[in-house]
């Protein structure tokens, strides 16, 4: 059998591609990622007390801090499958640098270790986490719960993401308020609304606010009325004040943005009310890593993992995730090989990337 050729996918190619695909293409994508997350959740098969061979490998992620001068971190994220093997690597600017969008690639390999596609991980990694986070709220719509008003933290690609995919999964969203930081000039805040204005599929309201913590009547109103809220910022402190968050209606509210044990977008007193279900991508890492849930001081006997949540919602289970939610995502290697084996399909479809015949002999 001949080798493959492998598709060099660039950022500009992956964003037109990703920002065209019609709202059935998107849900299948999630479809997808759903399924790969159950897998991680379902014990592998044992032959003979031969110990099991787990059908999805997904080693520690591995951090290098680089020049401390330089103030960047990156994290190597591998990933096997039976047929498919990932490695995404990608470099985060940490304090004191200014935030901006990761630079990196994900590179997709046969069984055999022949090189598939080089792909550009930027837009891949925001769209890839707003899929996954989207997972739940989308189950709690088809299990009855009403998403009329959504509030989004944050003017980064993940906020974008979550914009975009709000504005054409949800059909019935009546209001979108974007806030970003204090200090981002109206200029800055139109041309990142304009960036999925125009993709919305519904007559949904698009309004924005800055806001720096604190009281604010008007976030806070924003806030009450919001059946889902998105956090999409890489904050070391609350983004606002928990006593905005009233008991008066059951809520959706994503983390997406912090990332490290010292962040935090949300109170860790939130966490730890009784009336709120804590859901993660995985339960070991977050343990780890995610800010919020370390610092409520939250055991693994505390957390539901998205896995068992999306097999939950496909039988029939799913009436028990309508109250008050908090999911926390701090991003899993398998979602970039899915994500990248998914967006390789549509791009040979469409014959969209740069082939590089002869790469393997």
């Amino acid at each position: 059998m001949s080798p493959p050729t492998p598709l060099i996918l660039t950022h500009t190619a992956i964003t037109s591609l990703l920002t065209s695909l019609p709202a059935p293409t998107i849900h299948n994508i999630i479809t997808s990622l759903t399924a790969s997350l159950q897998t991680l959740t379902q014990p592998s098969p044992s032959y003979s007390g031969i110990p099991p061979t787990p059908v999805i490998t997904q080693p520690p992620r591995q951090t290098l801090q680089n020049n401390a001068a330089a103030n960047y971190t990156t994290l190597i994220m591998p990933c096997s499958t039976p047929s498919l093997t990932s490695i995404k690597s990608v470099t985060l600017p940490t304090p004191p640098t200014p935030p901006s969008p990761p630079n990196g690639i994900i590179t997709l390999q046969d069984a055999a270790g022949r090189l598939l596609a080089v792909l550009n991980a930027e837009e891949i990694t925001a769209f890839r986490t707003a899929c996954v986070s989207i997972v739940l709220l989308l189950g709690r719509i088809r299990y009855g719960a009403v998403v009329e008003r959504a509030v989004i933290f944050g003017t980064g690609k993940q906020a974008e993401w979550i914009s975009r995919l709000l504005l054409r999964l949800c059909p019935n969203l009546k209001g979108l308020a974007i806030i970003g930081r204090e200090g981002n000039g109206p200029e800055k805040m139109e041309a990142f609304v304009d960036k999925f204005r125009s993709g919305a599929e519904s007559d949904t309201e698009i309004g924005w606010k800055t806001y720096g913590g604190g009281i604010d009547r008007e976030v806070q109103n924003e806030l009450r009325e919001a059946d889902a809220i998105f956090c999409c910022t890489p904050s070391a402190v609350e983004l606002f004040p928990v006593e905005f968050l009233t008991d008066e209606k059951g809520r959706y509210i994503s983390l997406i943005g912090s990332y490290t044990p010292h962040m935090k977008e949300l109170s860790p007193r939130y966490l730890g009310r009784e009336s709120v279900t804590v859901v993660v991508d995985s339960v070991e890492a977050c343990l780890i890593e995610a800010g919020e849930v370390i610092q409520a001081g939250l055991g693994a006997e505390d957390l539901v993992d998205i896995g068992s949540v999306a097999s939950d919602l496909s039988h029939g289970l799913g009436e028990k995730y309508l109250g008050d939610v908090v999911f926390k995502c701090v991003g899993l290697a398998i979602m970039d090989l899915i994500a990248a084996e998914e967006i390789v399909k549509i791009a040979r479809e469409r014959k969209v990337g740069v082939e590089i015949p002869g790469f393997s002999g």
